[in-house]
């Protein structure tokens, strides 16, 4: 009895995970988006916004190496909780963590005030803002399209990651 209990109990877990398992999809050379993820975000009653995660994996450019000698060790990624204002055209950022080559926890923040910055064309941002606010609000937001077009015409091609 004993056995089969812990049998049942190792079986739900194991669905239990699956239920919450990020679907990252690739939006850059090392960039990913984690579309189930994707919720509206409580900012006030008159803006239509969402937050969605982003996960960035180290390139070795200046921001990563300045980021590791500030932090005393080294990283392999970060993940960013992203605000995505769609009434405003703006995006802001929640929350941020980064993780060194173990994926332990090196450094996190919360921010409670959110920085509100314009959408920039033709970069990441603008493809967040396209995905997240393109969707219809009566739609399910899941992305299901192999490519998606931004509003300023580039083709991204997306490539699921776990």
């Amino acid at each position: 009895m004993k056995k089969n209990l812990f049998f049942v109990l190792i079986a739900m877990l194991t669905m239990a995970s699956c239920v919450f398992a990020a679907e990252w999809i690739q939006i850059g050379e090392k960039s990913y988006l984690d579309v189930s993820s994707l919720s509206p975000y409580e900012y006030n009653h008159t803006d239509v916004t969402y937050s969605i995660w982003k996960k960035s994996l180290n390139d070795g450019t200046d921001t990563w190496k300045n980021l590791e000698k500030i932090l005393g060790k080294k990283l392999w990624y970060s993940k960013v909780l992203f605000v995505i204002n769609c009434t405003k055209k703006e995006i802001g950022i929640k929350s941020a963590i980064h993780y060194d080559l173990n994926e332990n926890v090196a450094d996190s923040n919360e921010f409670i005030y959110l920085n509100w910055q314009s959408v920039v064309p033709e970069t990441n941002g603008e493809f967040m803002y396209a995905l997240v606010c393109s969707v219809p609000d009566n739609a399910q937001r899941k992305v299901d399209k192999k490519i998606i077009e931004t509003p300023a015409g580039v083709k991204i091609k997306v490539r699921s990651h776990r």
